[in-house]
């Protein structure tokens, strides 16, 4: 894991242009190339130390040996007296241990460096660089979270039901943020746009108002793109308990960004959407989880597709809405009843997909009764058995497909 650095949430650009000037004060001839030059080098090199720092800003910044001893005055000036005895004898700095998530890191840090955090006088000069903002910790003290991107990339292809439940909020935190497009539907209504196929015969009349009756402009209109229903119905039985957890994560980014409907099931259909609204994840599904009562017992999918295709409030949701089933197919109904339910959901929904996570083993064959009558209705069948196979799931759910338009 890269050491982290020494400026983090700062702008770099106001901490160049700020010791820029300080160093012009002093007679120290700085362009802005070399401020330009400096802020790109600080972001690909990205000192952890004092050391590094020095000679980021050194090179960058002073083009005229004459300017040397300038330099070092304002530097050893902004940030302490006695940090410049360490770029001079790097060979001889300290090795400090620093704790990152767990793992221990050695890594070259001063005696008294950059230490804004402790309070010194020296320090504050540092600080009125950085318009008195206090971004700098102390390096040996700070104990460095884990960043998210290199964690969830060491998990994108183990499946969920080996990770334990930390891994699965990083993982279903993630999943929040990365899930902003839903998809979408031509309305009946239509907006202004000079592409539009149709005239606007209304705006061209009253444009032609002004031109003694000629339309010298035709004004267009488009049909306006308005959100297209997403219905979920996840399976909470005892077959798939330790994949629930995670799927409950990917409800709730569906439920707070598109407004989707979701319902749970397994012996009987249950309407859990408001209790996915709540703002923090944790709290959402830790609520959901103690008010499904029958989680983790056993499922009837053909009853409960048929409970919410003749319910006179929740059926209508179904018509034209892009519907994401997340089940095992273990089914205690006959597999001739669940055809009949698929068959008639599929005439009503826009695309079905079926999130399967047992179909990731190689030699899986959908051999489980309910599996097998509902495959011939279904538009995507995925595994979403881990990270990786849950962006093809996001891609089902964001992706017009034109040949199921």
């Amino acid at each position: 894991m890269n050491a982290p650095s020494l400026f983090r949430a700062t702008d770099i650009a106001v901490f160049a242009v700020s010791l820029a000037n300080r160093l012009r004060v002093q007679g120290v001839g700085v362009g802005l190339a070399s401020i330009e030059r400096f802020s790109e080098a600080f972001s690909c090199c990205q000192p952890t130390d004092m050391a590094s720092l020095y000679w980021v800003a050194k090179t960058c910044l002073v083009h005229d040996r004459n300017d040397l001893d300038a330099f070092d005055a304002v530097f050893a000036e902004v940030f302490d007296d006695q940090s410049l005895a360490v770029s001079r004898g790097l060979n001889n700095t300290p090795r400090t241990t620093v704790r990152s998530a767990g793992t221990v890191a050695a890594r070259s840090v001063p005696d008294n460096g950059f230490n804004l955090a402790r309070g010194r006088n020296n320090s504050l000069r540092a600080a009125e660089i950085l318009d008195n903002q206090s971004v700098v910790e102390d390096i040996a003290d700070t104990a460095l979270p884990e960043l998210l991107p290199s964690a969830i990339a060491a998990m994108a292809d183990t499946p969920f039901d080996q990770l334990n439940a930390d891994d699965l909020t990083i993982l279903g935190t993630w999943l929040e943020e990365v899930l902003v497009d839903f998809p979408q539907r031509l309305s009946r209504r239509a907006r202004a746009s000079a592409k539009g196929r149709r005239v606007d015969l209304r705006a061209t009349l009253l444009a032609a108002r002004a031109t003694a009756g000629e339309p010298l402009r035709l004004y267009r209109r488009t049909p306006r793109l308005k959100p297209r229903n997403i219905v979920v119905l996840a399976d909470v039985s005892g077959s798939m308990e330790s994949f629930t957890r995670i799927y409950l994560y990917l409800l709730r980014s569906l439920v707070v960004g598109g407004n989707a409907e979701v319902f749970t099931f397994a012996t009987r259909l249950r309407r859990v959407t408001v209790a996915l609204r709540d703002k923090d994840p944790a709290t959402a599904i830790d609520r959901l989880t103690n008010e499904v009562q029958d989680r983790f017992s056993g499922t009837r999918i053909a009853a409960s597709v048929k409970e919410l295709l003749c319910s006179p409030v929740w059926s209508n949701t179904v018509r034209g809405s892009v519907v994401l089933i997340a089940s095992d197919g273990w089914d205690v109904d006959t597999p001739v009843e669940l055809a009949r339910r698929m068959q008639y959901l599929q005439r009503s929904a826009q695309r079905i997909i079926w999130v399967n996570p047992r179909s990731a083993c190689e030699d899986y064959e959908p051999l489980v009764g309910g599996m097998e009558a509902a495959l011939p209705y279904v538009d995507f069948f995925l595994s979403g058995h881990s990270l990786n196979a849950m962006r093809q799931v996001l891609a089902s759910i964001t992706t017009e497909s034109p040949h199921l338009c």
